[in-house]
């Protein structure tokens, strides 16, 4: 009899009517996906490591390209903030693409002599460009508010398989002389969506070895359920930055002073107050397989 009183007592309380009738009947739970990203993820056990198995310098074709709308505008000609360079559309139909880079990869692969892809595949499988993803706290593996991506150099002897790729399940050490990033992300229908966030992203073509320093970057990963992904990252990569970067590479000054034009030739973000752009956008494609790596 006692126990009947509180109860009645404890509804006649308004704090317990209002979670009564917010719990009740056609009540709808709050939207996990709702607002921004937090800041930080709560922290799980699960997570899960990918090395990068292939990475391509994402083209163009009559004006079609992946890739982000990094600067949130449409541009053509006549848009000054991007320095009048026209975005792109991706394959999908969406406008404002920005990807400027992908206008210089046909001069790049001239340079190489047709063997871009073939030479950026092999300082992976030799192991001189390795990167790994790491996605920590996660839930779900298909709809996750809130998780974390990892990106860091790794180093090792990579064992490679007869499709000329990485093979999964191998051991990778981390190299902590070289940067790592760590940006908060979602997962909804297994595809991770990020940024904008700093990433330094290794290249390696022929004997250069460098670094594509992106700023405001973004990165889209389908995780699938062999435990490879594919997706793409893109950013913004300023123009001196990039074209100090050039002047250490062994090809002689009159295709270092090409290299410097073309750079400038494509700049179209972060215009300055005399509608100079300072930056350019870039885009690549990537590929991973699963992995585990060493802290």
């Amino acid at each position: 009899m006692k126990t009947h009183t509180r109860v009645r007592a404890l509804l006649r309380s308004p704090v317990a009517l209002a979670l009564a009738l917010g719990l009740g009947c056609g009540a709808e739970a709050p939207d996990p996906f709702a607002g921004p990203v937090p800041a930080q993820c709560p922290a799980t056990t699960r997570e899960q490591s990918m090395v990068v198995t292939h990475l391509e310098m994402l083209q163009q074709n009559m004006g079609v390209s992946d890739g982000f709308d990094l600067d949130g505008r449409v541009s053509d000609a006549t848009d000054a903030q991007s320095c009048r360079h026209h975005d792109f559309t991706s394959p999908t139909g969406t406008p404002g693409i920005d990807n400027q880079l992908a206008l210089l990869v046909p001069a790049l692969a001239t340079a190489t002599s047709g063997a871009l892809d073939a030479a950026i595949q092999a300082a992976i499988n030799n192991g001189q460009l390795m990167l790994a993803v790491t996605i920590e706290g996660v839930d779900s593996r298909v709809d996750d508010p809130c998780v974390t991506l990892v990106f860091r150099r790794v180093a090792g002897t990579p064992f490679v398989g007869s499709d000329m790729r990485i093979d999964p399940g191998q051991t990778f050490d981390t190299m902590h002389d070289q940067p790592v990033s760590r940006v908060t992300a979602r997962l909804r229908n297994g595809v991770i969506e990020a940024g904008p966030f700093s990433l330094d992203l290794p290249l390696a073509v022929l004997d250069a070895r460098f670094v594509i320093p992106l700023r405001g970057a973004r990165v889209r990963l389908r995780w699938k359920d062999d435990d490879t992904f594919e997706g793409v990252i893109g950013g913004a990569v300023n123009a001196q930055q990039m074209i100090a970067t050039t002047q250490t590479f062994t090809i002689g000054s009159q295709l270092s002073g090409l290299v410097r034009t073309l750079i400038l030739s494509i700049t179209d973000m972060d215009a300055d107050a005399e509608g100079h752009c300072l930056s350019f956008s870039a885009a690549v494609a990537v590929q991973g397989r699963q992995a585990f790596v060493n802290p």
